[in-house]
């Protein structure tokens, strides 16, 4: 049944049901790889040497020098050149650092929200592809069911040989299946939890900078 373990074979064998599989699966690591380009720019010690970076000179009285490191800071991430999302809260108090602290907060709280639902972005995607994969493998499994009940009803002689290349079907489209789903969620998974703590750290980082504005 799997004698021939090629890519070709498995494609051929699995039916049109892996090539939606295979489709979703491109899907997912092109979001997974523009997610990560993304997340490069909030690392933990990337946001610790902004932060400080822009403490210390609004700490000088340079708010327009602040202002424009934040406009200007970038990071490498191969071929591509990534900004840091807080350095756009930072912004947004800066240009507003003669209003009171409440609305100051308020400020920051809009830009932080703003931020956070940039880096969803495309997250959605994952999601979903990690949702309906299981069912679409499901479908090819069904259909390789389906497919070898009808060879046995067309040969006049049931053996393995008549129904292995249904069974065949079924299998590789549920191992597809299972490997899109399992890997699109952990992908999905990683990237939320990602922003559950570069909420934290972003509401606490314009905290910190509203208080030394207003000091």
């Amino acid at each position: 049944m799997f004698e021939n373990m090629s890519f070709l074979s498995l494609l051929e064998k699995g039916g049109i049901v892996v090539i939606v599989l295979i489709l979703c699966s491109i899907l997912s690591l092109a979001v997974f790889f523009e997610r990560l380009k993304t997340f490069y720019g909030v690392r933990m010690k990337l946001i610790e040497e902004v932060k400080k970076k822009v403490s210390n000179m609004v700490l000088a009285g340079k708010i327009s020098e602040a202002v424009t490191f934040c406009d200007n800071y970038v990071v490498k991430f191969m071929f591509f050149k990534v900004p840091c999302p807080l350095n756009n809260v930072f912004k947004a108090i800066l240009f507003s650092y003669k209003k009171d602290k409440q609305e100051l907060s308020e400020i920051a709280m809009r830009a932080v929200d703003k931020e956070m639902v940039g880096l969803e972005k495309f997250l959605g995607i994952l999601g979903t592809i990690g949702n309906i994969s299981l069912y679409i493998g499901l479908v090819g499994t069904v259909m390789g069911i389906m497919h070898a009940f009808k060879s046995m009803s067309i040969e006049s002689a049931v053996g393995p040989s008549v129904v292995a290349g249904g069974i065949a079907e079924a299998l590789i489209n549920t191992i597809a299946g299972l490997i899109v789903a399992i890997t699109s969620v952990v992908f999905y998974n990683a990237f939320t939890r990602q922003i559950k703590k570069l909420l934290v750290t972003f509401e606490d980082s314009a905290a910190e900078i509203i208080d030394i504005i207003k000091k």
